[in-house]
């Protein structure tokens, strides 16, 4: 089988896979517990925490572990808005932000909240200055991913953070980094306020995530219980999976010079798909390497998606949590019926390598030639 849907997913590494199966039978212990065997947890649990703040660059009195991405996202943008909603109702959101972003914003409306929603061209790309325009006095959050989970788009969310902040100080901003961490630098400058990551996109395991809060920021409690996290999530820690996640992130090498492996393998893909004669890219030129999405204009994204799969290879037409329905981000974008209809996305991980990419190709070329066009 050949894996290229590494946006929804990545496979756990043997060694990840392997600390999870060591701590669950060697450190049982309930780190809030006082004697020994808890103590040892919470030793697990602290290094854990540090290894990862070492790879995002903040201190680790800044990170906490959460269940996923989904929940740090809730909690912070939950947390934050509700924190300023004295003074402010106002809410800034981009217009392709995952699920989890998008569906938590729209649901702070029914707290009273106003949503301003900065759609991307059909270029893939935010406005920053349209961005920037609708920040107010009242606005209490901005939030904007890193790195697009359908397309792949950058987004300079550290330089976005620094311009919302000379308009209102105030104002807290938020960057969901699930899709970049480990793969794009983490630029913490005293901007961003919280950030999101997840141990799942990195070859760690699913069912633990990262939370950045700056230190001194203020953000209202979500959860609520017997005070972990320093409060902010309270629930008993999952030991095993910090230290995979962990033991994953030690394993991410030099980012910069993997990064340009993978536009490598982008490259190929994309010269080889042009060939089919029929391929529309929807990633931008600038996008992550990582990620690489284009339709097929007459062939049905499901359609397609089956054909590779019954030949070994796997490849999604957008976000794993759509499950099937159309595009958001493409939607998003103002593309036609037909370019979303048949969008496919590849996404490249560390383990993804060359012969992978030419024989998924060939597939695509091989799907146009024998499909019949609808």
């Amino acid at each position: 089988m050949i894996y290229l849907d590494n946006a929804a997913t990545t496979a756990v590494s043997s060694k990840a896979a392997d600390e999870a199966d060591r701590v669950l039978r060697a450190c049982f212990g309930n780190p809030s517990s006082l004697y020994a065997a808890g103590l040892d947890s919470q030793k697990v649990l602290d290094r854990s925490r540090a290894v990862i703040a070492r790879k995002m660059g903040c201190d680790p009195q800044e990170l906490f572990f959460t269940a996923s991405g989904t929940e740090g996202n809730n909690l912070a943008i939950l947390g934050s808005a509700r924190a300023r909603k004295n003074w402010g109702n106002r809410v800034i959101v981009s217009g392709f932000e995952h699920p989890s972003v998008m569906n938590t914003v729209m649901s702070l409306e029914n707290e009273g909240f106003e949503v301003k929603v900065i759609t991307p061209g059909k270029d893939g790309k935010l406005d920053a200055g349209a961005f920037l325009s609708n920040v107010d006095k009242n606005t209490v959050l901005v939030t904007c991913m890193r790195v697009n989970n359908e397309i792949g788009t950058i987004n300079d969310c550290a330089r976005l953070a620094q311009e919302v902040k000379k308009i209102n100080k105030r104002t807290a901003f938020h960057c969901d980094a699930v899709q970049s961490f480990g793969k794009h630098e983490t630029v913490l400058n005293g901007s961003i306020d919280t950030l999101s990551v997840s141990a799942h996109k990195v070859h760690g395991p699913k069912g633990i995530g990262g939370l950045y809060v700056r230190k001194g920021f203020n953000l209202d409690r979500v959860f609520f219980g017997g005070g972990q996290e320093r409060g902010l999530r309270s629930g008993t820690e999952n030991i095993a999976y910090a230290a995979a996640f962990a033991e994953a992130v030690s394993e991410i090498g030099d980012m910069r010079k993997e990064a340009q492996r993978i536009a490598a393998l982008k490259d190929i893909l994309r010269e080889e798909v042009m060939k089919t004669g029929r391929a529309v890219v929807n990633s931008p030129d600038d996008a992550s390497p990582y990620i690489f999405n284009f339709s097929l204009p007459g062939y049905k994204s499901e359609t397609v998606l089956h054909f590779m799969e019954e030949r070994g290879v796997l490849v999604s037409s957008g976000s794993a949590c759509g499950r099937g329905e159309k595009s958001h981000t493409l939607t998003a974008m103002g593309l036609s019926d037909e370019l979303v209809d048949s969008a496919v996305r590849v996404s490249f991980s560390s383990q993804t390598q060359e012969e992978d990419v030419r024989q998924a190709a060939a597939l695509f070329i091989e799907a146009v030639n024998t499909l019949q066009r609808k």
